[in-house]
């Protein structure tokens, strides 16, 4: 009892080191200055917490269409924070607080000026639990403490925390599941161990990964050097974390099984760049993004003495371990999934390094004065070897300063621990050393975070202007909401490069940027329907390249433009405008539920160019893996119309060299009779570079290009580019040399669409509800099947008339169903994934780890 009632104090102290950890970050907060990054932070963390939340307090947790052309969000956005518990207890408390209403409707704005706030907290948790980790493992208090500030005051934790802020959980649920580890050898007691992979696995997969992954490390480490002499042997211990561990993988079912669906139902182009095996080039003593190591740290490990102590050699074996494994980009890469190499797992070098500073620390007056001289001296050399391998070091950093005059403080402060051996500067050292570590932390978010990252312009200005969320153009959003009285129409706008501007605008768009995408709908703008986005990019889906056809179909009723845009779809006309920007309206729209009998297959469609496709689904219906019954929409290709002129370049049998600073070709059309449409010009381009980017511009449109050598590359070079019709086609790209071919150019003069847009629709009534769409549909006409504009993924049903109907892929990403003559009252309704099979396997698990749990404690108690 008495423990407990000091572990409350003791965490006031925690809370009290986390708020001068975050500092500089608080003193931005005065100043309307947000703990957000500028670019993912902005563009995804606030709107997704944006989505979340407003989701979640109005009953639905599923599914969303506001989410770019509509998702499972439970399982998509994973990833982040639909099953984060951090922030679902944020989401409590919010709305609480919302109710009482000692706050307002929470908004974008809202979630950034929270963001500090909660990592504040988050990190007093981290600190309070890694304390309580090192004193269960017979490490003082004092000690304790010092090593979980090690661990959690780091530069990796307010990285995270900034730029990605669910990555910071993982800091919480990594101590947690060493210490299941430790009372799993030491008590035989399995209940902490199942807390821990339960909770990891429900809160991220991906980080789940990550820390089993370095819980295996740990496990393999804590077999070869035993703490205790009466531990639990090697083969029971890992009978109970297997044991274990399938157990929580059953608790988690529910929300691992979707989310892992998710990933899986992703499409990212694989990383195809060798990984070298060594990569020193990272200074983790002085200027690293990720970790810098202390210096108590690398003295202590020359402190070779130490090494008699069991718990120190556990951490500092650790240690060496991650720190030969952080400069390893293979290391990095398959603790990203065997994908790009990511620096994200060396928050658990942190937790070593803290461990090793918090054992040593303890057993500090054992060392001899001749010990501590050897130690030094290396430890001095590997500081010497680190700026003599940094080929930009900076003397002149603050870092700099605060390291060297900390590596010199710390010697010091060592020796006078060694000769006066009085407890007094014993706690001066340790003192010495948190205050350090606050001190590095806050240099390093004005250095590495507010300089180097940009942070320092996320402000209230930012959040509320142009590019980010433009009041002028809510203004124009809301006009068009109150016009409208439909439930199905879209807006194709976004600020700048953000593709979650609909999140954070409260309208229906057509753009979206996640890490996890339906693949479906990737593939329908990448490959498909070769829709460029206007920049090349993984992740992320945008617009509609300007092109009617795929407005009427997916709803575009309406694009928001700047004024002096010439890129306006056709059939678009004015409708409203603003000082800077038009409001245009589509002249041929389509309903949301669309009937036909004409089929077409993919199969059939495969090698038809994009316009082909576009006129196959406004006739009929496209289906996957059926057979087709109506014969190839026809398309006017006019390739042979245009005659091919050099600009300031040399085009020869596909290969362009651009000598100027900009050129390209010409196509010239020597007949002048089509005049009214568009044309779909199409060619696949290849830049003869490793690495660097390039913008292509097609008459008044212009896109970008990513390098070959980026990470964040499509790899998909097969262009095709709606423009108005002219006479004269100008393709153009900066100096370099290329490969173009594959050249088609298509007129489109909008027959067909014009045709289906004057069609009588059999809609009757349409509502849509989240995870339910409901509607009616007279189909007098008898017509086959329904398509419907949702993106066709798993854990859609459907119910025609009372009866169960098969969900169908259509239209190469989207839902359709079966028909039946006369009238049909549809209901769509999606759950997760596997959703309830996976909740009775959490159920059933939970009971049965309940059972182990107490039989386990049962059995250690006789």
């Amino acid at each position: 009892m008495k423990e407990k009632l000091l572990n409350l104090p003791f965490y006031l102290i925690c809370l009290g080191l986390a708020f001068l950890a975050h500092g500089v970050f608080l003193y931005q907060w005065t100043r309307q200055h947000y703990m957000i990054g500028i670019n993912d932070g902005g563009s995804q963390m606030l709107p997704f917490k944006h989505l979340l939340y407003n989701q979640y307090t109005n009953g639905e947790f599923f599914y969303s269409f506001d989410f770019g052309l509509g998702a499972g969000t439970f399982s998509e956005l994973s990833y982040y924070f639909s099953t984060s518990l951090v922030f679902l207890v944020s989401v409590v408390i919010v709305f609480a607080l919302e109710s009482l209403h000692a706050i307002g409707s929470p908004d974008v704005l809202f979630w950034a000026n929270a963001a500090v706030w909660i990592n504040v907290i988050r990190l007093s948790l981290v600190l309070f639990i890694t304390a309580r980790l090192f004193m269960y493992m017979k490490i003082t208090r004092f000690p304790a403490l010092l090593g979980a500030s090690i661990y959690g005051i780091s530069g990796m934790y307010l990285r995270h925390a900034t730029y990605w802020e669910f990555f910071a959980d993982a800091f919480l649920w990594l101590p947690i599941l060493i210490f299941g580890i430790e009372k799993v050898f030491r008590e035989q007691k399995p209940g902490w161990f199942l807390f821990a992979v339960s909770i990891s696995l429900i809160d991220n997969f991906y980080f789940s990964y990550i820390n089993f992954l370095l819980a295996g490390l740990y496990i393999l480490a804590r077999l070869a050097i035993r703490q205790e002499p009466n531990e639990t042997g090697w083969l029971k211990a890992v009978a109970v974390f297997l044991v274990t561990g399938i157990i929580g993988f059953g608790i988690s079912a529910v929300s691992f099984v979707p989310a892992v669906y998710a990933f899986l139902n992703n499409h990212r182009p694989d990383f195809e760049q060798e990984i070298p095996w060594v990569d020193l080039t990272d200074n983790i003593l002085f200027t690293s993004r990720f970790i810098v190591l202390p210096a108590i740290f690398v003295l202590f490990l020359f402190c070779f003495s130490l090494y008699r102590h069991k718990t120190f050699r556990l951490f500092a074996v650790l240690g060496i371990a991650g720190t030969l494994l952080h400069f390893s980009p293979v290391a990095a890469s398959v603790f990203n999934g065997f994908s790009a190499p990511q620096y994200r797992w060396e928050y658990f070098l942190s937790l070593v390094a803290g461990g090793t500073v918090a054992a040593g620390f303890q057993h500090i007056k054992t060392l001899t004065r001749r010990q501590f001289a050897v130690a030094g001296v290396l430890t001095a050399a590997v500081y010497m070897f680190a700026v003599w391998m940094d080929q930009i070091f900076d003397w002149g950093a603050q870092s700099t300063a605060l390291i060297l005059l900390s590596l010199l403080l710390t010697f010091l402060l060592t020796l006078a621990v060694l000769q006066f051996k009085q407890p007094s500067v014993k706690v001066l050292l340790a003192g010495f050393l948190i205050v350090s570590a606050l001190g590095f932390a806050n240099i390093y978010q004005v250095e590495k975070i507010l300089e180097d990252g940009r942070i320092e312009h996320v402000n209230k200005d930012l959040l509320t202007s142009s590019g980010y969320d433009t009041a002028e153009v809510r203004g124009l959003i809301e006009a068009i909401h109150e016009r409208e009285d439909g439930v199905s129409y879209r807006i194709d706008w976004m600020e700048g490069v953000r593709n979650n501007t609909p999140i954070v605008q409260d309208f229906r768009g057509l753009s979206a940027y996640s890490s996890i995408l339906n693949k479906n709908l990737l593939y329908f703008y990448l490959y498909d329907l070769q829709i460029d986005m206007g920049r090349e990019s993984v992740s992320r889906y945008a617009t509609l390249g300007n092109r009617a056809n795929l407005h009427s179909l997916l709803q575009g009723k309406y694009a928001i433009k700047e004024k002096g845009d010439p890129n306006v779809p056709y059939g678009f006309t004015e409708m409203m405008s603003s000082e800077n920007y038009i409001v245009y309206e589509n002249g041929n729209p389509l309903p949301f539920a669309r009937a036909a009998s004409a089929v077409y297959s993919e199969q059939q469609l495969e090698s038809q160019p994009a316009i082909v496709r576009e006129h196959a689904m406004l006739t009929g219906i496209v289906l996957d893996g059926s057979e087709a019954s109506a014969a190839l929409p026809a398309a006017k290709e006019q390739t042979d119309a245009f005659e091919v002129q050099e600009a300031e370049a040399t085009f020869r049998d596909g290969n362009l060299a651009v000598s100027g600073d900009t050129g390209g070709i010409d196509l010239v059309r020597s007949d002048s009779a089509f005049a009214e449409g568009d044309l779909y010009v199409s060619f696949r381009l290849e830049h003869i570079s490793p690495n660097k980017g390039f913008p292509l511009t097609v008459n008044g449109y212009e896109t970008s290009r990513k390098a070959n050598t980026s990470i964040y590359r499509t790899y998909v070079d097969d262009i095709t580019v709606r423009i108005p019709a002219e006479d004269t086609i100008k393709i153009r790209m900066p100096k370099g040399v290329y490969q173009l071919t594959n050249l088609q150019i298509f007129e489109e003069p909008y027959n067909v669409l014009q045709e289906q847009s004057q069609k009588n629709t059999g809609l009757q009534a349409l509502s849509i509800d989240g995870s339910q769409v409901n509607l009616s549909y007279d189909n007098s006409a008898d017509e086959k099947y329904l398509a419907v504009n949702i993106p066709f993924e798993r854990g859609w049903k459907a119910a025609v008339n009372g009866q169960e109907a098969e969900v169908l892929k259509a239209n190469y990403g989207f839902a359709a169903v079966p028909l039946s003559e006369g009238a049909n009252d549809i209901t769509f309704t999606y759950r997760p994934p596997f959703f309830y099979l996976t909740l009775s396997i959490s159920l059933f698990s939970l009971l049965i780890g309940g059972l182990y749990v107490f039989w386990s404690s049962r059995k250690t108690r006789i």
